[in-house]
């Protein structure tokens, strides 16, 4: 089978449910489960009354109760993931390829996703799930392979394998990533007593979180942990000033910094990783252009060359340890992991006084993320205060000097100088 582009594998039953969200958030449900065979009157128009009708049915026939009218950027993103993986089933797939289709999902989500997967597993479609989160993977999978560098390592049910055998496969002895797949409790050093660099005092906004107080000291990394929806993420986007909140202000050295006002954030030292790597880069631009475009003249000077940028790249591509350290190549060529050392080497040609990180692993196998969280440590360690919000208990329990917790927008508890469990994360989340 020669498969030329995206069209020809649905024409042949084979459809994809990408990691990054490809609906279209600002269409209802029903247009975006029949985009493109939207059903037609004997006039040529658009039938809304039967696509309506047809969605709903088929919907329903899946076990998804919907208001098909609604838009589909107003659902939760576990809804939308079902949508899109509902979508690629009605176009006829009789295989269903899902990439990291769990990595912004909370365990309940999961589960509500898991059931329309057996489902669709019940009905004769074949499916294969791509997944750097090892319990989803053995608890839905009949098989597993594992890769490694491009390589086929090994193929067995997984009904023969264990959670520490697969990451074994997929590492090898490197002793650190393996302690970081199977962290389950952490002993959090004292607390800090140095005077907080960065503080937000009753912080707020409707429908998010609520009276929020929280403070990091320089060198400090503050982990925050909740579920998809707690309001953690969103919290960290505000405190970089992406969101302006309704209530509350953010101190930095002492002083209110203006609330929504990202620029004066970043003037002051204060950066944002986000979840969504595709919004803090440029993907179709070379490497090179996405490091420096957030310092330019601090990178190159006044006078800008693309040799100058070149320059100024090169080391830093190499401090994060991106791999190939090609400054020319498209952000789009990268892995997901070295697309994030890509947004840490832009940052790194500026200065760093507090570094705020949503999600900063999501969807990265396990040396990627032991790569990535190593540039945090090392930050840390040169006095960068840290605010790590991850759904991740693993790498919270692995990383973090004192530990938040955030559920409905409401912190629920806090650990510092104590030993903490995974199950004590998840039952305050």
């Amino acid at each position: 089978v020669a498969l030329r582009d995206p069209h020809t594998a649905i024409r042949l039953g084979i459809a994809m449910v990408y990691q990054e969200f490809s609906g279209i958030g600002q269409l209802s449900v029903a247009e975006n489960l029949f985009l493109g065979r939207q059903p037609l009157t004997k006039w040529g128009l658009v039938d809304w009354q039967a696509m309506t009708r047809w969605a709903e049915k088929y919907l329903d026939e899946l076990g998804i109760q919907l208001d098909v009218s609604r838009r589909l950027d107003r659902y939760p993103l576990v809804v939308r993931q079902m949508v899109e993986i509902a979508k690629g089933a009605y176009r006829g797939a009789k295989v269903l390829i899902l990439d990291e289709p769990t990595s912004a999902l909370s365990p309940p989500e999961i589960q509500r996703l898991f059931d329309l997967i057996r489902r669709l597993k019940s009905r004769g479609v074949a499916m294969v799930f791509i997944s750097h989160f090892l319990e989803d993977v053995l608890q839905i999978s009949d098989r597993v392979t594992v890769l490694r560098e491009g390589r086929h390592v090994l193929t067995v049910p997984c009904c023969n394998i264990t959670k520490q055998e697969l990451v074994r496969a997929m590492v090898g002895e490197r002793s650190e990533e393996m302690a970081m797949a199977e962290q389950q409790i952490a002993v959090l050093p004292p607390p800090t007593r140095d005077a907080p660099v960065f503080a937000a005092e009753g912080l707020s906004f409707p429908g998010v979180f609520q009276d929020i107080n929280l403070q990091v000291a320089p060198g400090e990394i503050v982990g925050l942990y909740g579920f998809v929806g707690a309001g953690h993420q969103e919290l960290v986007q505000a405190m970089a000033g992406a969101r302006a909140p309704s209530r509350g202000r953010i101190l930095f050295d002492g002083a209110p910094l203006p609330l929504g006002r990202p620029r004066v954030a970043v003037k002051k030292g204060i950066v944002l990783v986000t979840a969504d790597r595709a919004a803090g880069l440029f993907m179709r631009g070379e490497v090179y252009k996405n490091a420096t475009m957030a310092h330019l003249k601090r990178a190159a000077g006044e006078w800008v060359t693309t040799g100058r940028e070149i320059a100024a790249v090169r080391p830093v591509l190499k401090s994060v340890r991106c791999h190939p350290p090609d400054p020319w190549m498209k952000a789009s060529q990268l892995s997901g992991g070295n697309q994030q050392k890509v947004v840490f080497a832009k940052w790194l040609l500026g200065p760093i006084k507090v570094l705020l990180l949503e999600e900063p692993t999501r969807g990265m196998d396990i040396a990627a993320k032991e790569d990535v969280m190593r540039l945090v440590q090392d930050l840390a360690k040169q006095g960068v205060a840290v605010i790590l919000a991850s759904t991740e208990p693993e790498l919270i329990l692995r990383y973090a000097h004192r530990i938040v917790v955030l559920s409905r927008g409401q912190i629920t508890a806090t650990w510092s100088g104590t030993t903490v469990t995974k199950q004590d994360l998840m039952r305050a989340a």
